[in-house]
């Protein structure tokens, strides 16, 4: 990708090598990170401000496209799919690696509304992760280290002993996920308890984040949400007993 840049920007063949001339170009109008994680399924270009590129070179800016477009097929030859997104108010770019440009406004989906919870609630985060039994066992004893922060900001929590899912929800799960298990794997829940205040996706996301890096990957992420008073709070906060206040019990 640097040396079809840098045939696109003129700059001799050996320039597109050089990170840290690529760096050079790009220093006044974006900022990006090198990497990909080969543990994911996918990986998401995502591209701000493109319109300064487009205003000073749009030839260049076009090409780039292309670029993208030539390694996004590369990266699906071996089922690592890649989506490209580039924030940008020209609506006529040429085709892209001979497909149309697809537009959409960035407010097409609005923000998730606000999702409160309260001291007198309980919220409980499902982890859903393939391992094999050592494997999921040293997960979750790394979570102890790498959660405390970001839980404690919300009030108390508890994580309970690792369990295997269900036959009928592995069943349904794998049946739906877009790749087949991992060889020799199987599907395990890591149930976290969590008592205060806060909001549930705002908790969510940091979950997700610090878990990220962490370099903690899972499956999926379940949070269920049990309000005040009823008998749903009540069963799920008895397999917390580290949670139980003293009128619960």
């Amino acid at each position: 990708m640097h040396t079809a840049f840098a045939k696109a920007m003129s700059f001799p063949s050996y320039f597109g090598r050089n990170l840290d001339a690529f760096n050079d170009v790009h220093s006044d109008v974006a900022r990006f990170d090198y990497g990909s994680d080969p543990a994911s399924s996918g990986t998401v270009l995502a591209i701000a401000g493109y319109d300064t590129l487009a205003r000073m070179d749009r030839r260049t800016a076009g090409i780039v496209l292309d670029i993208f477009a030539v390694h996004a097929r590369l990266a699906a030859l071996y089922a690592h799919r890649m989506l490209c997104l580039v924030e940008s108010t020209v609506t006529d770019y040429p085709a892209v690696g001979g497909r149309p440009v697809y537009f959409g406004s960035v407010w097409d989906l609005g923000p998730d509304p606000p999702a409160p919870f309260h001291d007198e609630d309980g919220v409980e985060n499902v982890l859903q992760i393939y391992a094999d039994e050592a494997t999921a066992s040293k997960y979750v004893a790394a979570l102890h280290p790498v959660l405390p922060d970001t839980l404690a900001a919300f009030g108390r929590w508890q994580i309970l002993n690792l369990v295997l899912a269900s036959e009928c929800t592995a069943a349904l799960y794998a049946k739906h996920r877009p790749k087949s298990p991992p060889p020799g794997t199987r599907l395990w829940e890591i149930f976290i308890g969590l008592q205060g205040s806060g909001d549930r996706t705002v908790l969510g996301d940091q979950l997700v984040h610090v878990l990220s890096d962490a370099a903690m990957h899972f499956d999926q992420l379940i949070t269920r949400f049990y309000t005040a008073g009823t008998e749903e709070r009540t069963q799920a906060l008895s397999h917390y007993p580290n949670l139980r206040n003293p009128d619960d019990r």
